[in-house]
């Protein structure tokens, strides 16, 4: 099996406390196995994020990241970082938080 991925993605500060960030992933996966069933399925990933900072150390962030299969596609679907695959070809996570840096 071999996978292929292409992203694109971008940040903008909208003030100086305040950035906004999108992100888009394409991947293929590729089976070419002498006497197996081959084929290819696609994935794609959209991602968006917004950071505040409340201080030069502190931040508040939220963030949103949606997997989604092709028709026919039968393999779960995972977003990087998370525990485990979904349990269909689809997975949204949204995550929140408060960072600060020591």
């Amino acid at each position: 099996m071999r996978y292929s991925n292409y992203e694109v993605d971008a940040q903008y500060n909208l003030t100086p406390a305040l950035s906004l960030g999108a992100a888009y992933t394409y991947t293929q996966a590729l089976q070419n196995t002498p006497g197996v069933q081959n084929g290819s399925s696609h994935w794609n990933q959209f991602g968006l994020q917004a950071d505040y900072a409340l201080s030069h150390r502190t931040d508040l962030y939220a963030e949103g990241v949606a997997h989604l299969g092709a028709n026919g596609n039968t393999v779960g679907a995972q977003v990087d970082g998370t525990d485990a695959p979904s349990s269909n070809k689809n997975q949204v996570v949204v995550t929140t938080g408060i960072r600060h840096r020591f």
